[in-house]
């Protein structure tokens, strides 16, 4: 039969041929280059993979039939087409059997080029060979005898084993083996990549495994309505329940608090159940792609809470879709009772145990908001030990403890267990006492409080008589919140010591807001110098001539840690009314010559140090001693040092400010006049006290440049002080109209904010250097690109 008849008469055998070959070797090349396939898929093509043995297979019947008809060599060709063209290795193969029939191997008939390359060897090396000596394949192995098998069943075989021979090129064989007449259809597979991913995934299985269950924390997985559907041995020991209890059984939501997760729920659908609104909670924001992590509580399986912190993360597929979700959890007891115990530290006196300040500020806002809310009053007490300064000093500050421990265990059994007790300061303490009554009863426990500290404390076998003043504030009688609460009641503590100590005052309209904040400076002044809460600035001083930095002068500063930073032209009046000048006055001078020496030799410059003096300090005795003392000790050259005094100074009694003027001068100290212009010094004043120096009041400084009167001023005193060879310095130069105004009036020297603003020591030398390192400006304004 020709065979274009053969193939009119059977098409569907082309057809069903080529298909099959079609679709096996797109599939097989699909996956070759899809290495990373799982072992489903893997599966998958080793099925349709069979279909090359079946396409091949009619292909050789067909070419066996055709062989005899005049089509022989068309057949031939499109076998041998779909042959070479598979992506796999495929071979034919007949039996050699014994004169007894029994199959003793098989002899290679055909074989494909991807058999060569398999196997290292030409087709002409393996064709008429059998398959026993081209392969490690005996006769007596159990796939041989499998191979027979086919040949005498029918019934095709496929197989994948391991490859350890060398010759071949390849790890992992899957065989595709039919009957064909009285031989073998064989297609070999390379599936060694296939393998090596497949034993990835498997190593990959076996580590995720082996992290979720060796996990130092709990982990619960869950589907996407919350059902538990793993966890780990870390999640039973922290739950208390066994896998088998909670897996495929329970939501997560059973080891949740009911009202802990209504309570943070911000809208509940009034039909969802527990498990439901819950779970939304819990995974509020994994849901949403973010992970959620949050402080709850654990319901363990024996009802204990346990504090946790809990996050949770969504499970996506490839597609973006939810498909469960991971929460981690771990115990926080131990780190919330440190959080306890550090925020008990910061909030409480640790001497005394006490509320603290910051802790007391708190509760007496939210005292004071509920008394506002329920019409209801608040008294603050303000409790400051009278002359415990005195008592601390003399018998040490371990006997001052026992007494401030003692004074609050006495306090604190006076009160209520409602009333608030705290340790404020050194030896301050406050009581706030809310639902207070009447008036009457805030004055019976204010006499409480200070009868309660009166009888003697026993320290060391000393008996210590230790008193208290108390003031006391009323809300909403005399204070509408409760920083006015708490101010007022020290206002009125202040006014009890004012009065004779050992009594309580309580605060009123009449007493004076100026009273009581004089009162709180000057306790607080008293103890400034002892809390190192002074310090020395320098404001540099110039020359006009040559722009350079010529001197400093030294200004007192004070910074205290409530009332924050207080004026000098505030406190130092109330010093040199109080007498703290004194003390005050040796400290400022004993610091200023050493700290003014230290930025002379740093900044290596040949510079003056100004210090004031006030009218008290110079009533002084050992005014002249303390100066000495100072420059000795620091080492500070008497003839770099300047001292400031007002001009009236000079008018009061005039023979004894001569005696310490000349005395000064002795030493070597300069003498400058501050402030001048503002007081009534004579000419014959400068010139017998042998003024080095004279200090233009700032006051006509700043209005020089618009006020001719004031400019008068100012060019009268430069000119009659470079008559009688004194110095001139500008004082409170701020703007740059000042500057040009001096420089043309031929004023030696300025100082002032213009410049620079005073600074700390640790500042100073900076400011100088940035003045230095300046370029030099034009001899008509030399100071003009300094100041800039």
């Amino acid at each position: 039969m020709k065979a274009s008849a053969l193939d009119s008469q059977r098409p569907w055998v082309w057809k069903t041929i080529l298909s099959a070959v079609a679709v096996t070797l797109t599939v097989t090349q699909l996956w070759r280059v899809d290495h990373g396939a799982g072992v489903g898929k893997l599966s998958t093509i080793i099925i349709m993979m069979s279909g090359t043995s079946i396409a091949v297979w009619a292909l050789w019947r067909e070419y066996s039939r055709v062989g005899k008809m005049r089509g022989v060599e068309q057949a031939h060709s499109q076998f041998l087409a779909a042959a070479e063209t598979s992506l796999d290795g495929f071979g034919l193969f007949e039996s050699v059997r014994d004169e007894a029939g029994r199959i003793l191997d098989f002899r290679v008939l055909y074989v494909n080029a991807n058999i060569e390359r398999l196997v290292g060897q030409s087709r002409s090396e393996l064709l008429g060979k059998t398959l026993c000596t081209v392969t490690p394949m005996k006769a007596s192995g159990s796939l041989f005898g499998r191979f027979c098998r086919v040949v005498a069943t029918g019934e095709s075989l496929n197989e994948e084993f391991p490859v350890s021979t060398a010759n071949i090129k390849a790890s992992w064989l899957q065989i595709q083996v039919v009957k064909l007449g009285d031989g073998l259809a064989i297609t070999f597979s390379d599936i060694s990549g296939a393998k090596e991913t497949q034993e990835r995934y498997e190593h990959l299985a076996e580590f995720t495994d082996s992290v979720f269950q060796n996990a130092p924390f709990s982990i619960v997985t869950t589907d996407t309505q919350g059902m538990i559907t793993a966890m780990n041995s870390e999640a039973e020991k922290l739950t208390g329940y066994r896998r088998e209890e909670l897996v495929g059984k329970a939501s997560l939501t059973r080891l949740h608090d009911e009202r802990e997760l209504l309570g943070r729920a911000v809208a509940i659908d009034s039909a969802a159940t527990l498990e439901e609104y819950g779970f939304e909670v819990l995974t509020a924001g994994a849901a949403v792609g973010e992970m959620e992590e949050q402080e709850w509580t654990l319901i363990r399986r024996d009802g204990a809470r346990t504090p946790i912190n809990l996050a949770v993360r969504a499970v996506t597929t490839p597609s973006g879709q939810v498909s469960g979700f991971v929460s981690i959890a771990f115990d926080i007891t131990d780190r919330r009772q440190m959080m306890e115990y550090v925020t008990h530290l910061a909030t409480h006196d640790q001497l005394t145990g006490l509320t603290g300040r910051a802790l007391l500020q708190d509760k007496t806002v939210q005292t004071v908001e509920l008394a506002r809310r329920y019409g209801t009053k608040v008294a603050v007490f303000v409790i400051d030990l009278d002359h415990f300064k005195r008592i601390n000093d003399s018998l040490g500050h371990t006997a001052g403890d026992q007494i401030l421990i003692e004074a609050a265990q006495r306090l604190s059994r006076s009160v209520r267990s409602t009333d608030v007790v705290a340790r404020v300061g050194g030896d301050e303490f406050v009581v706030v006492m809310p639902d207070i009554t009447t008036v009457d009863d805030v004055e019976q426990c204010a006499a409480n409080l200070v009868a309660r500290l009166a009888p003697e404390i026993s320290i060391e076998g000393h008996l210590v008589h230790v008193t208290a003043s108390v003031g006391v504030c009323i809300y909403p009688d005399f204070a509408s919140d409760a920083k006015h609460l708490l101010k007022r009641a020290d206002s009125a503590m202040y006014a009890a010591k004012e009065n004779g100590r050992n009594q309580f005052q309580i605060f009123s309209e009449s007493m004076l807001k100026e009273t009581a904040e004089r009162l709180t400076m000057e306790h607080a002044l008293r103890h400034a110098l002892g809390n190192k809460e002074l310090s020395m600035h320098y404001q540099p001083q110039i020359s006009l001539t040559t722009g350079r930095v010529t001197g400093m002068e030294a200004l007192l500063r004070w910074t205290h840690p409530r009332l924050g930073s207080i004026s000098p032209s505030q406190f130092i009046p109330l010093a040199e009314e109080t007498g703290l000048i004194v003390p005050i006055g040796e400290w400022a001078f004993m610091t200023a010559c050493c700290e003014g020496k230290a930025l002379r030799d740093e900044l290596d410059m040949d510079l003056t140090v100004s210090i004031n003096l006030s009218p008290r300090q110079f009533q002084q005795k050992n005014l002249v001693h303390v100066i000495e003392h100072s420059l000795s000790k620091s080492g500070l050259s008497p003839d770099k040092l300047q001292i400031e005094i007002t001009e009236n100074m000079l008018m009061v009694n005039s023979e004894h400010v001569l005696d310490k003027l000349q005395r000064m001068r002795e030493l070597g100290v300069r003498i400058s006049i501050d402030d001048f212009g503002t007081g009534f010094c004579s000419f014959s004043y400068l010139l017998e006290y042998q003024v080095d120096r004279l200090k233009i009041d700032q006051s006509f400084v700043k209005k020089a440049g618009t006020d001719a009167n004031a400019a008068a001023v100012v060019r009268t005193i430069i000119a009659m002080s470079h008559g009688l060879n004194i110095k001139v310095v500008a004082e409170g130069v701020e703007t740059d109209e000042q500057m040009r105004f001096l420089l043309r009036r031929k004023c030696d020297e300025a100082q002032g904010n213009f410049i620079a603003k005073p600074v700390s020591q640790a500042e100073f030398c900076e400011v100088v250097r940035r003045y230095a390192n300046n370029p030099s400006a034009p001899e008509s304004e030399p100071v003009s690109g300094l100041v800039r």
